[in-house]
């Protein structure tokens, strides 16, 4: 009777632990313990930027503050400051999938954009067209908008701590990090002022689902978005053409893992750009994240006048082999190991020799003037053709503002996802350290500067026009001016 008790009330059991709201200090501190440890197990950029010891002194402030249970958002908040003090963009920490991703989940239908120290509405799907881009945000639920921002940064991972990669993913993708600090809200009261108006208002909008804001946004702001590796003519007269490369991958319906359709378009692309004799190219790379990493390659080669190389090192824990190579696999566990034959510390290295493995397009390759525009929001693989370019002395400039991603490299190419044991919350974690070859040394920075710094406006929200766009082609026309003289 005992055994048919138990397994009636067995489901019921994995019920309550899968709906669980609260956690112990007890089994919080157990995940402290467990995430930390897995850290330094694989994790190859484990105290590379933060010290072992800075690091431990936020571990143990963390773990001895712990004095009463803690409900699912508060112990997210917890746990999010040990995945970002390690101080990587590509290391973050996501909710069990099952419980707060769901497919009709509501989110909080603004976006936003900081000029100087005020903070502007940049997107507005809300049902309300009146909220008008542009409009100054002072609140939400009545708490200062900057109050606000300082609180859901605590979610924003960034290599090296990077404060501008913070400030813009936490203003961009704004109703993602308020679900993660104060879970799913049916609606929000913002406070405002319309453009060239001191009078505040206030109101309150409901939230909306993905499918309801794609919607909106077809809709309302049609004229804003850039398809990946769309080509456009601004200036007919002067041969100025601009690509917008929004992301690193394009890949076709059939199981193109290879990304052959982001090849075929760009060669498409740059074919265009050949017949109509475009002399200066702007290269779009704003808000581009990454991609895959042979699309690096395919793009370099239409713009390099000589061989290149993409990667210098890979490196690994030897500690993590067998959790990126699977003892059940069938050949990569042995044959990968002769792959790291380098050994230093607890790494194993794979070094290229060679610098020129990677030929330049001969047929379309283009040989005119190339401009490239950047933001926080270039990272990992747009961070990594962006030092490469300016080592080949590719861009003729680099206009916008400061990139996201460090210029010797990340930690990257492989992951892997775990789940802490008490809180069911899954942590992304990278694998390897992939190092870029930049035998020239040309870059000094840390993070790529821009030549020419230049910031969003508040103009461009009113008029939908792009600042960073404007200047470069007129930079343009008077470098043209000057030389015709």
């Amino acid at each position: 009777m005992q055994k048919i008790i138990v397994f009636l009330l067995f489901p019921l059991f994995l019920q309550a632990q899968k709906s669980k709201d609260t956690f112990s200090p007890e089994e919080i501190r157990a995940d402290m313990a467990f995430l930390k440890k897995k850290f330094e197990k694989i994790h190859p950029g484990m105290y590379y930027y933060m010290s072992r010891e800075a690091y431990n002194k936020v571990y143990d402030s963390l773990y001895n503050s712990i004095n009463q249970p803690l409900n699912y958002l508060e112990t997210f908040r917890v746990l999010s400051q040990l995945v970002t003090n390690v101080k990587d963009g590509h290391t973050n920490l996501r909710y069990d999938k099952k419980r707060f991703n769901k497919k009709n989940a509501k989110f909080v239908p603004f976006y936003l954009r900081k000029i100087d120290k005020n903070y502007y509405l940049a997107l507005n799907y809300s049902a309300d067209s009146t909220i008008i881009r542009g409009s100054e945000v002072l609140a939400f639920n009545d708490e200062p908008i900057g109050q606000l921002i300082q609180k859901l940064k605590v979610f924003v991972s960034s290599d090296n701590g990077n404060e501008h990669v913070k400030d813009y993913y936490t203003l961009s993708a704004f109703p993602t990090y308020f679900k993660r600090y104060f879970g799913e809200v049916d609606s929000i009261k913002i406070s405002y002022r319309l453009p060239k108006n001191d009078t505040i208002f206030y109101k309150k909008v409901a939230c909306q689902t993905n499918v309801e804001i794609l919607k909106i946004d077809k809709k309302r702001y049609k004229n804003l978005n850039r398809p990946n590796l769309s080509l456009k003519i601004l200036d007919s007269v002067n041969h100025i053409a601009k690509l917008d490369i929004t992301e690193f991958t394009m890949s076709g319906k059939f199981l193109d893992f290879s990304n052959q359709k982001f090849k075929r378009v760009l060669r498409v692309r740059f074919k265009t750009i050949k017949d109509i004799k475009v002399e200066h190219l702007i290269v779009d790379f704003r808000a581009n994240g990454g991609g895959f990493i042979p699309n690096i390659s395919r793009f370099l080669k239409y713009l390099s006048p000589k061989p290149f190389t993409l990667v210098d090192t890979l490196a690994l824990k030897k500690k993590a082999y067998f959790t990126l190579f699977k003892p059940y696999y069938f050949g990569p566990p042995l044959t990968m190991w002769l792959g790291f034959m380098k050994r230093e510390g607890e790494f194993m290295y794979r070094v290229n020799k060679r610098n020129d493995k990677q030929k330049p397009e001969k047929q379309l390759g283009y040989r005119g003037k190339t401009y490239f525009l950047t933001d926080p929001g270039c990272y990992s693989a747009t961070t990594f053709t962006l030092n490469l370019a300016k080592d080949l002395g590719i861009p003729e400039k680099i206009i916008g503002q400061q990139v996201g991603g460090a210029s010797w490299g990340s930690f990257a190419v492989n992951w892997q996802d775990f789940k802490l044991p008490n809180s069911k919350f899954i942590v992304h974690t990278p694998l390897m350290k992939i190092s870029h070859n930049l035998p020239n040394n040309i870059n000094k920075d840390f993070f790529l500067q821009p030549d020419y710094e230049v910031n969003r406006n508040r103009e461009e929200l009113l008029k939908n026009n792009t600042s960073v766009v404007d200047f470069t082609v007129e930079m343009i026309r008077q470098s043209k001016a000057i030389r015709e003289r």
